[in-house]
């Protein structure tokens, strides 16, 4: 074991956004895109979310609480695929971690403007369908073969990731505050209509987690191969991060793309990105001080 740093921090030329002004430009963009007349589409959220995945809950988990652990592949997965399953995908995925335990967050989203409930208080059809939607991966999930071949894809099964206990968890985002909260009666049913490791959030109470400030979104391209296809302007190159970031693809072209990164910037990044690449996949790579970032 080398007891020693074996790798060299640049001082950058330009720091990057920092978390403060990026959250305020989110929150703006995010509010003037909820409350937009007409309501924003499936799609659009989509695309909003894919470029700010700090506004997906679930990177650092949901069963237990928020894990100190740092998301397998240090990002959100959008699209994700499901190795065997033909049918709908996720919307997005996060590979959550605990000093034990994988639990992979799948999250269905559904246009903001859809209703929890009919005017006779009754779920609506459309809330009924995301939820067996849900119900449809859970029950994947409970064939052991559908397990280990999610594994291979996503690459769990590497060092001692076969040891660990498996453990799903599901978010729905759905509909607005005002209606889901709008009658007591009402509220008190929305909290039942949830089973276990299902959990529900309105569109309201999305916003940036700063833990998140690191984390990028992914594409799966094959079993094992992963691009890279928006990253935030707060992004820093890490040795902390330098391994898992190491086995994906398409930096360059993200960072380029992303316009609240000012040249500067971006050229220091793409420049250090095959250095911190090599460092990662070294077999040796000594002792790692946290606070060390460019």
């Amino acid at each position: 074991m080398n007891w020693k740093p074996t790798y060299e921090i640049e001082k950058p030329p330009e720091e990057p956004s920092s978390w403060k002004q990026y959250e305020q430009v989110v929150k703006a963009e995010w509010t003037v895109l909820l409350n937009r007349n007409p309501s924003p589409s499936e799609k659009e959220v989509q695309t909003f979310l894919e470029k700010h995945p700090s506004m997906v809950p679930g990177a650092f988990g949901f069963i237990g609480g928020e894990s100190g652990h740092y998301p397998r592949l240090c990002g959100l997965v959008t699209q994700p695929p499901l190795p065997s399953y033909d049918r709908r995908v996720p919307d997005f995925m996060w590979l959550a971690q605990s000093s034990d335990t994988d639990e992979p967050v799948l999250v269905e989203i559904e246009a903001p403007s859809k209703r929890w409930f009919t005017k006779r208080g009754a779920p609506t059809a459309s809330l009924t369908q995301a939820l067996q939607q849900i119900a449809d991966w859970k029950a994947w999930f409970d064939v052991p073969r559908n397990v280990e071949s999610f594994k291979a894809f996503y690459g769990l099964e590497r060092d001692s990731w076969h040891m660990r206990r498996f453990r799903p968890a599901y978010l729905l985002i759905y509909g607005r505050r005002a209606e889901a909260s709008a009658e007591p009666t009402l509220t008190r049913q929305r909290t039942h209509l949830f089973p276990e490791n299902v959990f529900g959030r309105t569109y309201d109470r999305l916003e940036p987690n700063p833990k998140a400030h690191d984390l990028v979104c992914l594409k799966a391209i094959r079993s094992g191969v992963f691009e890279v296809i928006s990253v935030p302007p707060t992004l820093k190159w890490s040795p902390m991060l330098a391994e898992e970031r190491a086995h994906i693809r398409g930096w360059d072209a993200a960072i380029l793309a992303n316009p609240h990164i000012s040249p500067k910037r971006k050229d220091f990044l793409v420049r250090r990105r095959p250095y911190w690449e090599e460092w990662g996949l070294r077999n040796e790579r000594g002792v790692i001080n946290t606070r060390d970032e460019e």
